[in-house]
């Protein structure tokens, strides 16, 4: 988050409190206060979702690697992904100055590969929950830390399901011990479990993880990821101090005014209610003008070739240039 707000929801509410028009559908008993965080929070809600792609609402999230046969990478403590926007690999074990980078496809949903390439295409995240993981490999393997390696060390999975279903993620590097790593059932998010001179942290089944295509091969270039993402709408207001982060005080106005919109929505006049559905509408579309006026500039969009023009035909991802995969079927 670039900026941070000075405007409190209670700043919000003494505003639409002097408007003779809104006051008495605002409850001036005990339900006053609730009322107005409901509104505050389902205002939150219409403003961060997927119509709009605000610069303000954007994260970078944590660089991570690619290691050999693995395409499903658990992430500890990740929990505010609302979608992914963009992403680009990085060469980072290549001395070339500057390192060779790229972009890749941050898409919905992606399926269980063993189509192995290099570069990443595509990403996409979900719950650990969902993702699929490997076994510990035994007693005395090597975990080589792929920084600094010409090629891809040919590692064991660095993400597994232990003996109680904890999900085990590698965080220090190293040779495993004589026993498979086992942490207590349901153990929380961060637990350290040592294994020989190697290290596993519990990783939370609804922390978030990312998929990626092709799967990276045995032996080959290590590619840092790293992805942007919009954050999902924070947790609901609940008390009427709160600022109205992440939403900058430049737009206070566009979130000042979808209370305003809300608390038609509220009355008891039928008049009034049944106006809701129109203003939503209209203050809808003036926010997709907003977000226009604060992303002037040109978009950096077009068609990019993923190889040479006289480079082989390659690729294994179903596309506009290979639908059928033809170039898979036996006997090509």
């Amino acid at each position: 988050m670039a900026t941070s707000s000075t405007t409190s929801v209670q700043a919000i509410f003494d505003y639409i409190n002097s408007l003779g028009e809104l006051t008495p559908i605002l409850p001036v008993g005990g339900f006053a206060t609730r009322t107005s965080l409901t509104i505050a929070t389902d205002v939150m809600l219409d403003i961060i979702s997927e119509r709009f792609n605000w610069k303000w609402n954007r994260m970078k999230i944590a660089p991570w690697y690619t290691i050999s046969w693995q395409q499903d990478y658990a992430q500890i403590g990740l929990t505010n992904i609302g979608w992914l926007e963009s992403g680009w690999w990085v060469d980072i074990n290549n001395t070339a100055l500057p390192k060779p980078e790229y972009r890749f496809e941050c898409v919905r949903d992606l399926v269980p590969t063993s189509n192995s390439a290099n570069p990443p295409s595509k990403v996409s995240w979900d719950y650990n929950s969902n993702l699929n993981f490997g076994v510990w490999p035994g007693a005395d393997q090597t975990y080589t830390n792929p920084l600094g390696q010409v090629i891809t060390p040919t590692n064991p999975p660095t993400c597994i399901i232990d003996g109680n279903g904890n999900i085990l993620v590698l965080t220090t590097w190293g040779t495993t011990g004589d026993t498979a790593p086992e942490a207590e059932a349901n153990a929380p998010e961060g637990t350290q479990v040592p294994d020989g001179s190697v290290v596993w942290t519990v990783a939370s089944p609804n922390s978030q993880g990312f998929r990626l295509v092709p799967l990276p091969p045995q032996q080959g270039i290590v590619y840092q990821m790293n992805v942007v993402a919009q954050m999902k709408a924070p947790a609901a207001f609940t008390k009427m101090s709160q600022f109205i982060n992440p939403v900058p005080d430049d737009y206070a106005h566009w979130f000042r005014t979808g209370c305003i919109v809300y608390c038609y929505r509220m009355s008891p006049n039928p008049a009034a209610s049944t106006a809701f559905d129109k203003k939503r509408e209209q203050w809808l579309a003036a926010m997709a003008g907003a977000a226009k006026q604060g992303d002037r500039e040109l978009n950096s969009a077009g068609f990019v070739p993923d190889r040479g023009v006289v480079s082989p035909q390659g690729g294994w991802d179903v596309g506009p240039a290979n639908p059928y995969l033809w170039n898979l079927w036996p006997g090509r």
